[in-house]
């Protein structure tokens, strides 16, 4: 088998991830791992979108705190390039706001960031196998967080949620606008409805509830 026909047989895989360090360490680990190849790898949302028509990954391994677009959003748009495309979203977030977030983002797996390589890797060939993979933590607070009757799903709507997320990370109406493709005027919508039922006078009362609750922001 020559060269070129050993990469087409293997799982080409693009790496987004904005620390410089933890990028070395994927593509590194990516490298020495059976079966995948590495096809393109950025630090932004924004950088990886403009290489995926190019690149062709058949997953994408990415993590979830990104400058600018995040890595939910990141996939969304991806996919709107590359239908078939997989991914494995990792974090060190575990709080309830962004699980939830997750879950219901239709990416087919996440772990932790303190994760094994030996975890990881069991992980993104699942996923490139055509399989979900969440981990042990992940759907523990996602299960506790489903029984709670004062849980974030519960209490607000997907788009209320980023909304809120990008609240909690200091986005004005404007930048959230941006990063979601709303108007302002919707964004204001749904902020005015995510405070009218938290029963959050202004920003800093919003700030105190997110806390007490355990989320904070996502993005």
């Amino acid at each position: 088998m020559n060269a070129s026909n050993e990469v087409s047989t293997r799982v080409r895989t693009m790496v987004v991830e904005d620390q410089g360090m933890v990028l070395a360490f994927f593509e590194r680990w990516l490298a020495q791992l059976p079966g995948f190849v590495l096809v393109a790898s950025a630090r932004s949302g924004e950088e990886a979108l403009s290489q995926v028509e190019a690149a062709r990954p058949d997953v994408l391994l990415v993590d979830y705190q990104l400058p600018g677009m995040d890595g939910l959003e990141l996939v969304q748009s991806a996919r709107q390039v590359r239908p078939q495309l997989r991914a494995l979203v990792v974090s060190s977030l575990v709080n309830p706001l962004a699980l939830t977030r997750i879950r219901k983002s239709g990416v087919e797996g996440y772990v932790e960031k303190d994760a094994t390589p030996e975890l990881l890797a069991e992980a993104l060939e699942a996923v490139a196998d055509g399989r979900r993979y969440f981990s042990s933590k992940f759907k523990e607070t996602v299960a506790r967080e489903g029984a709670n009757s004062e849980g974030v799903g519960k209490i607000l709507s997907r788009r209320e949620q980023q909304v809120l997320s990008f609240v909690l990370g200091k986005k004005t109406n404007r930048e959230i606008a941006g990063l979601m493709g709303l108007s302002a005027r919707t964004v204001e919508f749904h902020r005015a409805n995510m405070m009218a039922k938290l029963n959050a006078k202004n920003l800093a009362d919003l700030m105190t509830i997110a806390q007490r609750r355990g989320w904070t922001a996502t993005g």
